[in-house]
């Protein structure tokens, strides 16, 4: 278990609610940013990190696939937590004659249908949904309003003033924790993940021939995400989730044809699998 664990964005923020998941008996610490995150495992000030990587309204997180790419850190463990938005502001606000409306991003992405419901508010970028609610509650003004969780209203003094904004009443956030370690070890009862990322090459039918193996060797693709590759215009990444232990026969021969059709291929990690809703 370890001692210490980083996650993004303040007490009451949904990593924080992760974090508390994965870990009950470590000190949580939190930072500004997914990339404080990163530099807070990686530098050994936190023995692992938490991050949200995918969302069952919105799709991938990008920041957390780009920063992937290039931290020499590893997933090794994940939980998927259900993420009720409410709108909450100062009590007695008038939802009608709301100006601004603030959040984390991917919030603001998984509330579109009730944001477009209200075209005279404006969406706010804020660092996350705590610090969101956060913000209204130091404004004092009634025309300001923030999409957060429950508990971040009431550790600010907020009302909820509606229950669920998301998009879709099923919103689910999956989260990973990060480590400068891989996973080997097998838990008895769980099913596994094996996170990889890869670059195909540069012709028709590539793709198919990349993730082919995977079939052939009965191997199930969880995700597949692509994000393009930062100084090569228009040549993307993939990024695959998939079912079981790397030291499965299935898995391990597959990984092994699916490096002989790719340009790129590393390990991401491998992780007990959170049961999905």
């Amino acid at each position: 278990m370890p001692a210490t664990v980083a996650h993004f964005g303040e007490e009451n923020a949904y990593a924080a609610e992760a974090a508390g998941r994965l870990y009950p008996d470590a000190e949580l610490v939190s930072c500004r940013s997914f990339a404080d995150v990163m530099r807070a495992v990686t530098r050994g000030e936190a023995a692992c990190g938490v991050l949200p990587i995918e969302n069952s309204l919105a799709g991938a997180i990008p920041e957390t696939y780009d920063l992937l790419a290039h931290a020499p850190l590893a997933i090794v463990d994940e939980v998927v937590i259900a993420v009720p938005h409410c709108l909450v502001g100062l009590p007695g606000t008038n939802i009608d004659a709301l100006a601004r409306i603030h959040s984390h991003p991917a919030a603001l992405a998984q509330c579109r249908r009730f944001l477009s419901s209200l075209p005279d508010a404006l969406p706010d970028v804020a660092p996350s949904t705590a610090a969101a609610a956060r913000r209204v509650a130091d404004a004092s003004d009634p025309r300001q309003a923030a999409i957060s969780s429950r508990a971040a209203a009431e550790q600010h003094g907020l009302d909820v003033l509606l229950n669920d904004v998301s998009d879709h009443a099923q919103n689910y956030t999956r989260f990973v924790a990060v480590a400068a370690h891989t996973r080997m070890d097998r838990v008895n009862g769980r099913a596994w993940r094996t996170a990889v990322r890869f670059v195909t090459h540069h012709h028709p039918g590539a793709l198919v021939d990349a993730i082919a193996p995977l079939g052939r060797h009965g191997v199930n693709m969880t995700s597949l995400q692509s994000r393009p590759i930062a100084g090569r215009p228009w040549n993307y990444q993939f990024y695959a989730d998939l079912e079981g232990h790397p030291l499965d026969a299935s898995v391990s021969a597959a990984l092994r044809e699916l490096e002989e059709h790719v340009a790129e291929l590393s390990h991401l990690g491998s992780y007990p699998a959170s049961e999905r809703p």
